[in-house]
């Protein structure tokens, strides 16, 4: 591989700064004693911090559809529900539709990416979601929820795979990770969204609103470039200079990033990206088994469960705080949280991030854990009130500014460009098949284990979650994909040169 290329394929990031070579003289390196390669040139940014903000519009909309159910669950559960006597088995099917509808919509985004071009394909992307919100508005019966939940999901897997294919290539290196933080940053804000109008409007009005959002990124979107990756990969390689000049300022010398597209877009031509050129190499099993370990791990922490069932949660915990008013608190702080992921993900790093989380988030939930017990025991706990939105309100802050963000943002960054496609379509479906699994499970985690037990078992998976990150997360801060490559290779000889020692 070209060291002064940098770009992804399949529909997935593509970082296409050209690349002065390194300093023998006077490397730069990391804290780790490792040589940074440096860019060349930098172009402005306004644009592509605007453009990643439009597109993830889309995110905000994969959101709604998950944090529907916390405020909904309760008024079909309630005597003014249009559904009598909904049972438990019926109320994770209600949650758990979202999950298998985006293993769905995950499976063919990237070729759809491929063949029509990212723009369209994220436009695509708005159908499921607008027969969702329809559905919702004028169905009045369970199948009804049914089918929008799945329809929604549809929409919700395509665009977990669409929007970081499209900010990734367009974002420069230097700014890629805090780029790739704007996509759950919006689908927080969707699910706060969703808190809000669900606690204070009609279920039908709610609907409506999400609705109308839509509507909103269905004219921006006209109004967005395409991936100048696709465009030369395509062969319209004037259509990418105009865009480049768009994303980079129009003083911004595109020949080289163009040259090295062009490259690049050639020797991808001979690639397959199939599975077998994802673990026929020691760096892509370590990167593709690494991948599949951060989604365990995200899901394992219950965090879906959390999002899901925020409102029963605080109702049955008996919390002093008006249960959708402590909802709404816990959806801003995941929204603040983020932000300052934004901030902060590529000054300190992913590894420290990823044990902090994990760390934090199994005392929080050991706690919560134990805040149960005592009630279950049958102690008076009315002074204990405040604990659970304590508890859940740390657990969201520190789920955020770890293995919320990081796991999405390192998919981008371990693989070559000639299996990023198909890894990140595979840890896409066993992120959402895992979703599937814990918010269906939840409801009878609850009513066999007792939610006691049920929080000191995700406290478990999340102190494994750090032991994870420490020993096996590679640290991928300031390193461009040859870097990344190298060091996961480097780790194979070393571990070669200390057995035949």
């Amino acid at each position: 591989m070209d060291p002064n290329k940098k770009e992804d394929i399949n529909g997935w990031c593509s970082k296409t700064e050209p690349f002065l070579g390194h300093n023998n003289e006077n490397p730069v390196k990391d804290q780790n004693n490792e040589e940074i390669v440096q860019t060349s040139q930098e172009g402005k940014k306004l644009f592509q911090y605007i453009i990643t903000l439009s597109a993830s519009l889309i995110g905000m909309q994969s959101g709604m559809t998950l944090g529907w159910t916390s405020p909904i669950l309760p008024f079909l559960n309630s005597k003014r529900s249009f559904i009598l006597s909904l049972t438990e088995d019926e109320t994770s099917w209600i949650t758990s539709l979202l999950a298998l509808g985006a293993i769905l919509g995950a499976v063919p985004a990237g070729k759809i990416a491929d063949f029509f071009g990212r723009k369209l394909a994220m436009a695509l992307t708005a159908i499921p979601f607008l027969i969702s919100w329809i559905t919702l508005i004028f169905s009045r019966n369970i199948i009804g929820v049914y089918v929008a939940r799945f329809v929604g999901g549809i929409g919700s897997g395509a665009a977990c795979v669409l929007v970081p294919v499209y900010i990734g290539e367009i974002a420069q290196a230097s700014i890629r990770g805090m780029l790739g933080t704007f996509f759950p940053l919006l689908f927080s804000f969707g699910i706060v969204f969703s808190y809000v109008m669900g606690a204070y409007l009609s279920y039908t009005s709610f609907n409506v609103s999400c609705c109308f959002v839509l509507t909103i990124f269905l004219v921006i979107i006209v109004f967005l470039p395409e991936s100048p990756m696709w465009l030369v990969h395509r062969e319209k390689k004037s259509q990418a200079v105009k865009v480049l000049k768009i994303l980079r300022g129009v003083n911004y010398d595109v020949k080289e990033e163009i040259s090295t597209l062009q490259d690049e877009a050639d020797r991808l031509e001979a690639k397959r990206g199939g599975i077998m050129d994802l673990i026929g190499t020691k760096a892509g099993r370590k990167a593709f088994g690494t991948c599949l370990g951060l989604m365990w791990f995200q899901q394992m922490s219950g965090i879906d469960a959390v999002l899901f069932y925020t409102v029963r949660i605080f109702q049955n915990a008996g919390s002093t705080i008006e249960p959708f008013v402590a909802t709404i608190v816990i959806g801003l702080i995941e929204v603040i949280m983020t932000i300052c992921v934004v901030l902060i993900i590529d000054r300190f790093g992913r590894k420290p991030l990823l044990v902090i989380s994990g760390v934090a988030m199994t005392l929080c939930l050991g706690v919560l854990g134990y805040y149960f017990k005592i009630k279950a025991d049958g102690k008076d706990v009315l002074f204990l009130g405040w604990l659970p939105l304590t508890c859940l309100s740390l657990f969201n802050v520190v789920f955020s500014i770890g293995y919320g963000s990081v796991p999405f943002a390192m998919i981008s960054e371990l693989f070559p460009p000639e299996t990023k496609g198909v890894a990140s379509s595979i840890s896409i479906m066993v992120h959402w098949s895992l979703v599937f699994a814990v918010t269906k499970l939840f409801p009878k985690m609850e009513n066999v284990l007792g939610e006691a037990t049920t929080f000191w078992t995700f406290a478990c998976f999340t102190a494994l979650s750090a032991a994870f990150a420490f020993f096996f997360v590679p640290e991928t801060k300031g390193k461009t994909l040859q870097d990344i490559q190298k060091k996961l290779e480097r780790k194979r000889k070393l571990i070669k040169d200390v057995q035949s020692v």
